[in-house]
């Protein structure tokens, strides 16, 4: 059962941890990185940009580069591509409304309770920040910390064991992990890491989001709150004041 409410009431998420994607959900970085593509593809005749734009949101550029220029695959030429995107493109990204906000609210809290897994490099995640103004949270998976990417679910998986939150054969079910994600590729890593999904719908329409799984879409980040953190059932509160899409079950764990 789903449903998309004409009459909505605040929906209040407790949840003991919660794990941010960064491109297009804290960041709408893909300006940017379409304009990165575009002068990459220039002096390769094979090399079809629009298509590699269209085709990779939620990838490692690393991986991108492996399916469309295997010959220029080198991670250090890779981590130096993406570091230099924020500070030659970075005129064309800006905040995804409320991002800032609700980053500095989950900061405040008394035990860190987020963390980021991105298929970006640290060197260019963490830049990303800084145009932001936003303290980086302590656990930050990023292309380097990872084998695989998305949609495999090692960086939600490795996000959500750092912050103390594993699914194991004592915890079979896991904990209550939300995902924060924008893409195809990262909602089913937050799926298959047994997290529940938050689509923020600044890439892709609420029904494209809803056909992928998420578990409730919003328009941005203006529409949630931080309620506060409960540090005898180790959880924050996230409200959601207005919202898009939330499915029947979301409250079900």
């Amino acid at each position: 059962m789903t449903s998309t409410a004409d009459h909505k009431q605040p929906i209040s998420l407790k949840v003991n941890g919660a794990l941010f994607d960064v491109d297009g959900t804290i960041i709408i970085s893909q300006p940017a990185l379409a304009a990165f593509w575009r002068e990459f593809g220039k002096d390769k005749p094979y090399f079809d940009a629009e298509h590699v734009i269209s085709a990779t949101h939620g990838w490692r550029t690393y991986d991108a580069i492996a399916t469309f220029a295997p010959d220029y695959l080198s991670e250090e030429y890779v981590t130096r591509l993406e570091g230099e995107i924020p500070d030659k493109y970075g005129k064309f990204s800006v905040e995804v409304p409320g991002a800032v906000t609700l980053c500095n609210a989950l900061n405040e809290l008394p035990k860190e309770k987020w963390a980021v897994g991105t298929s970006g490099t640290f060197e260019m995640a963490h830049k990303w920040f800084d145009v932001l103004g936003i303290k980086r949270p302590s656990t930050f998976i990023t292309a380097n910390d990872v084998k695989q990417g998305k949609p495999h679910p090692e960086p939600y998986i490795k996000g959500r064991n750092a912050l103390g939150f594993p699914i194991n054969e004592q915890n079979p079910k896991g904990s209550k992990v939300i995902v924060f994600e924008d893409a195809p590729a990262g909602i089913a890593a937050g799926k298959a890491a047994g997290c529940k999904i938050v689509g923020v719908a600044t890439t892709f329409d609420v029904e494209y989001l809803k056909e992928r799984g998420c578990d409730i879409i919003v328009k941005d980040h203006r529409s949630i709150r931080v309620g506060g953190y409960n540090p005898e059932t180790d959880e924050v509160e996230f409200v959601f004041d207005d919202y898009l899409y939330a499915k029947d079950d979301l409250l079900d764990w």
